[in-house]
């Protein structure tokens, strides 16, 4: 999809910067990625502070995986 956007230049290489990316388009969708992300794992902690399960790093980032249909 095609669309404008008036962005602030500064800010926008920053964050291209601190992604790694090396264009403006693969900065934003990055930016989207990682925050659909941070919203998904801010849900499941949720959940899990709603549990009385115990887990380590290792088991919730399988179980995230597994919720989202990523069997390794």
């Amino acid at each position: 999809m095609r669309t404008t956007v008036d962005l602030d230049r500064g800010l926008l290489d920053r964050a291209r910067e601190a992604l790694g990316t090396d264009t403006y388009r693969a900065a934003i969708v990055r930016a989207l990625e990682e925050a659909v992300s941070r919203a998904e794992m801010r849900e499941l902690l949720g959940e899990l502070e709603a549990s009385d399960a115990t887990w380590d790093l290792d088991a919730l980032l399988e179980y995230r995986r597994d919720a989202r249909g990523h069997r390794s």
